[in-house]
C-alpha cells in the first residue's frame, strides 16, 4: 500500500468482519468481543493509519484517506465484501466508506458514533488537540479516560488504564494524532446518509460524555431503516466497558441477515 503499512490481527474464518477502532485507539479496544464472533466470522482488527503499530504518515489526515486505506486494505486480502463494526471515530469512517465503496459492505454496526460535528463536539476535539499540543501523551490519555468510561469503572481499573497509558504512549505519535483530530472535526456526513441502503445497527450508551446519544440518534434518523440500541450504565466505549452485553447486542443483529 506504497509508503503505509496497516498492522492487523485476525481470528476465526467464515464471511469476514471488518472492526475499525476510534481516535487514538487501536486493535486492542475489541478484546472484550472477539471471542463472541470469532466462531462465525473471519475477524480482522485493523490499527488506522497514524495509529497503533501501523505507519504514522505524515497529515493531513480525512474520513476520505481512512477510507480509502480501508478498501485498499480489503483489496490486498481479496476481501470483496464484508461486515463492519466502528467505534466512535471508526464508526465514522465507515459511514463514508458506505457512501464511497457501498458495495464492498455488507453490513454497519456504528458504536458511539457521530456523523457530524456540533458546538460541543467541536469543543471537546479543539480541547483534546490543545492538551496533546500543549501537555502531552499522558495528560491527553488521561482526559480522554474522563470522557470514554464511567466514573465506577475507571475507579475499577485504574492499575490496567495505567498499563495501557503507558503501553499506548511508546506507540502513539503526536503530531498524528493531532492531524487526526483536525480530521474529526471536519466530519459532515448526516445530510448524506439517507443514500445508505445497507442493514445497519446503531448502537449508544446512555453516559456517554464524548458523542453524547442523540448523535447516535441522529444517525438513526437519517439513515433509512437502521437500528439503534441504548445500553444504561456505561459510557463511551462499549467494546471495553460492556464487552459481552456490547457482543451479544452485535451477534443478535448478525444473525439474522
Amino acid at each position: 500500500m506504497g509508503d503505509l503499512t496497516l498492522h492487523y490481527q485476525e481470528w476465526g474464518a467464515g464471511y469476514p468482519l471488518v472492526l475499525i477502532h476510534g481516535m487514538g485507539s487501536d486493535h486492542t479496544v475489541w478484546q472484550g468481543i472477539i471471542h463472541l464472533l470469532k466462531n462465525n466470522y473471519r475477524v480482522l482488527a485493523l490499527d488506522l493509519r497514524g495509529h497503533g503499530m501501523s505507519t504514522k504518515t505524515p497529515g493531513p489526515y480525512s474520513m476520505e484517506l481512512f477510507s480509502h486505506d480501508l478498501n485498499q486494505f480489503l483489496e490486498s486480502l481479496d476481501i470483496d465484501q464484508a461486515h463492519f463494526i466502528g467505534h466512535s471515530m471508526g464508526g465514522s469512517i465507515l459511514m463514508e466508506m458506505a457512501l464511497r465503496y457501498p458495495d464492498k459492505i455488507c453490513s454497519l454496526t456504528l458504536i458511539s458514533s457521530f456523523a457530524s460535528v456540533d458546538s460541543y463536539l467541536a469543543r471537546t476535539l479543539k480541547d483534546l488537540k490543545n492538551i496533546l499540543g500543549e501537555n502531552g501523551f499522558k495528560t491527553f490519555f488521561n482526559t480522554c479516560l474522563q470522557l470514554t468510561y464511567t466514573p465506577n469503572f475507571i475507579g475499577e481499573n485504574r492499575e490496567l488504564f495505567s498499563k495501557i497509558g503507558k503501553d499506548m504512549a511508546q506507540n502513539s505519535s503526536i503530531s498524528a494524532l493531532q492531524d487526526t483530530l483536525d480530521a474529526c472535526l471536519k466530519v459532515d456526513l448526516i445530510a448524506s446518509l439517507e443514500g445508505v441502503e445497507i442493514p445497519v445497527l446503531v448502537i449508544a450508551g446512555k453516559e456517554d460524555h464524548f458523542t453524547p446519544h442523540y448523535h447516535s440518534q441522529n444517525i438513526k434518523n437519517a439513515i433509512p431503516g437502521a437500528k439503534i440500541e441504548t445500553m444504561d450504565n456505561v459510557g463511551h466505549n462499549l467494546p471495553v466497558e460492556k464487552g459481552i452485553d456490547t457482543g451479544h447486542i452485535i451477534r443478535k443483529f448478525l444473525d439474522v441477515l
